[in-house]
């Protein structure tokens, strides 16, 4: 098959806005794609998410997401190129989700029991594409590529989640990438553990936990606010 037709793979992602576009591709235009063709896409993304939780970027071979998706090899090739186009995808998807958890925080984050609450929900989108942050980390050491188009879609993604943050707790704050930047990472690890470690701890008390630090950091006022964007 020929790789130069491809064309980028998630344009409803693309289209909400440059800072959460990638340059995902797909042997076909989206609008050219059929139910069928629609659902062994959503298989493949699905089984790429599952495998990348157990295997991380690097250990993920295309024969291994095509048996999880079940589908063939040939299968696979059909809709993408590489494996990195795959990922691109799976990284654009779950964003746009990442994105609505972070909007409803501006409807519970204004007590500590909404935002409790919202962890919660944070956990819940977690286990679902919680892999792909680790993998996208993984990945972006070794392709510059990926780290270019992930860096932007995450730091935006992070200034919004700052600027919630803040918001919920009546601040004005200007580091609201850092903000974001850093509780994104503690929600990630903290999950990451909790998965590690799941007969050892207690994944509603570390929830709890993450919910008194966040309602902390929100209303804390920093006294540097220099940065190098």
């Amino acid at each position: 098959m020929d790789r130069t037709s491809a064309r980028a793979v998630n344009q409803n992602t693309a289209d909400r806005g440059s800072d959460f576009s990638v340059p995902a591709v797909s042997r076909q235009p989206a609008d050219a794609l059929g139910p069928r063709a629609q659902r062994t896409i959503a298989r493949i993304v699905e089984a790429t998410r599952e495998v990348f939780l157990t295997r991380g970027y690097a250990g993920t071979t295309i024969d291994e997401i095509a048996r999880a998706a079940d589908v063939s090899r040939a299968s696979f090739y059909t809709y993408f190129p590489t494996k990195r186009d795959v990922l691109l995808t799976v990284g654009a998807r779950s964003a746009s989700d990442a994105l609505e958890v972070i909007e409803r925080l501006l409807t519970v984050g204004g007590t500590r029991a909404g935002l409790t609450q919202w962890v919660r929900e944070y956990f819940t989108y977690l286990d679902v594409n919680g892999s792909f942050a680790f993998a996208w980390t993984q990945a972006a050491h070794e392709d510059e590529a990926i780290r270019s188009a992930g860096m932007k879609r995450h730091l935006a993604l992070c200034r919004r989640f700052g600027e919630v943050l803040a918001e919920s707790a009546g601040k004005n704050r200007n580091d609201t990438v850092e903000l974001g930047l850093v509780m994104f990472s503690a929600l990630e690890r903290a999950w990451s553990y909790c998965h590690l470690y799941a007969c050892a701890v207690d994944r509603v008390a570390i929830e709890r936990e993450l919910s008194r630090t966040l309602w902390a950091a929100a209303r804390e006022q920093p006294t540097a606010t220099s940065a190098c964007r």
